[in-house]
């Protein structure tokens, strides 16, 4: 079988790209994943500003039966949260990625991603970061667009 990156692959933003400061979680939005069997979660964060001492970007998966209420963190086979850390230092930007299994069999239909900053040291540190899902299936995926560049 072929793949298509147009047809057979959806890319969604979760999280768009904005500034974090201080320490709160910021939610993504809710992405639904009806005719997808598989997903990976996709985080960036450029270089921090502020010259902050330690810097982390902690990101991680949550699901929902109907996108809306009862978000609940998302764990692998381990019982483990998926997700993962970026360092969040002025050096260098970062970025991660991890598989999402068992969508539409014992995944829960909606997913978002959700970032957290931790920053100790510096003048009002700050990074910019966002986050996404991308998904994949097996057979005929839905259709993400009526327009066609062929």
């Amino acid at each position: 079988m072929r793949i298509s990156a147009y047809d057979d692959i959806r890319q969604a933003t979760s999280i768009v790209p904005q500034s974090l400061t201080g320490s709160s979680a910021v939610n993504g939005v809710s992405v639904d994943t009806l005719g997808y069997d598989n997903a990976k979660i996709h985080a960036y964060a450029a270089q921090a500003s502020g010259s902050p001492t330690t810097g982390a970007v902690v990101v991680k998966l949550q699901e929902s039966a109907d996108g809306s209420t009862n978000w609940a963190d998302a764990l692998d086979n381990t019982g483990t949260v998926i997700g993962f850390t970026l360092s969040a230092l002025q050096t260098a930007a970062a970025f991660g990625a991890a598989r999402v299994e068992g969508l539409n069999l014992n995944r829960k239909r909606y997913l978002r991603v959700v970032v957290t900053p931790a920053f100790s040291g510096g003048s009002s540190p700050a990074i910019l970061a966002y986050g996404e899902l991308v998904f994949s299936g097996a057979g005929q995926l839905p259709v993400t667009s009526v327009a066609s560049n062929t």
